[in-house]
């Protein structure tokens, strides 16, 4: 088999492993939407390290199941990647307590001089640095438009459910309740509890984390060494027919069946949102 044989059957097995990912994953219909331009990168990525990967293990292995097999695992862990990129554990913990920080210094500057626009726009420069930036883009914000809107952008640019309570309580006080600052406070200590909670239950899946990464780690030198060492020998020629293609197919869709069941185990779900960005289109379309 030529290279650029390889590199085709690769590429090929690489498209199908992207279209099979892309329609399994594939969220329901959703209510139409603003259309937000995608990075080329965002997309690039993803699909360089699954040809990649597809075309290395199509080489490695001689076997097309191999060659998706790793181009899934490419497109896997490209994912996972990303996800602990934009999520970054120790960055949404300081936000969550910067939240709970912001509560209490609107609920201090309050006053019926100011109200709560005014008090926003005094903390911009005085809030907690992790949430800064989306606070003085608030404020920039509720001089240029409608204030519920401005609001329900800053809930949906924090993407946490403790900023859509905040943005909630915001939204209340715009209303002239009298309650601001005891429902400020209320919401300070929830926030903290949930942030406490959230250091808890991290602290506890720390070590089932240690465990998935060796069990995954142990899984891939497992598979790499009998494939390394056992070409050449009967152990693996069953694998070369068409019949063993299929059971390697199955092997290898349990196997990752297995692992994602494994991150599930050992993922921080958090709580749903409220204040959906469907919220904010409508809120949008009311201007």
């Amino acid at each position: 088999m030529t290279a650029v044989a390889v590199a085709v059957l690769g590429a090929t097995a690489a498209f199908g492993v992207l279209l099979v990912v892309s329609a399994w994953t594939t969220p329901p219909a959703q209510p139409p939407r603003r259309v937000v331009p995608v990075e080329a990168a965002a997309v690039a990525r993803p699909l360089a390290a699954t040809a990649v990967a597809a075309a290395v293990g199509l080489i490695v292995t001689g076997w097309v199941v191999g060659g998706m097999a790793a181009g899934a695992a490419g497109w896997a862990a490209v994912g996972v990647w990303r996800r602990r990129s934009r999520d970054g554990g120790g960055d949404e913990q300081a936000r969550i307590e910067a939240l709970a920080a912001w509560c209490e210094q609107l609920r201090d500057l309050l006053s019926a001089d100011n109200g709560i626009l005014g008090t926003i726009e005094a903390t911009a420069a005085t809030c907690p640095p992790a949430l800064r930036p989306h606070v003085s883009r608030l404020a920039t914000r509720l001089s240029r438009q409608a204030p519920g809107l401005a609001v329900r952008q800053f809930a949906d640019e924090v993407d946490d459910p403790s900023a859509d309570l905040v943005a909630s309580v915001v939204l209340l006080a715009m209303s002239h309740s009298g309650r601001t600052a005891e429902l400020l406070t209320e919401l300070a200590a929830t926030i903290r509890e949930r942030a406490s909670m959230r250091l808890r239950v991290e602290a506890e899946r720390s070590g089932q984390r240690s465990e998935a990464r060796f069990v995954l780690g142990f899984g891939v030198v497992v598979v790499a060494g009998v494939v390394v060492f056992g070409r050449g020998t009967t152990f693996l020629d069953a694998y070369d027919t068409a019949a063993g293609q299929l059971v390697l197919a199955l092997v290898a869709v349990l196997y990752g069946i297995g692992v994602w069941w494994l991150g599930r185990l050992v993922r921080f779900e958090r709580p749903a949102r409220f204040l959906s960005p469907a919220a904010i289109d409508g809120a949008g379309g009311r201007r």
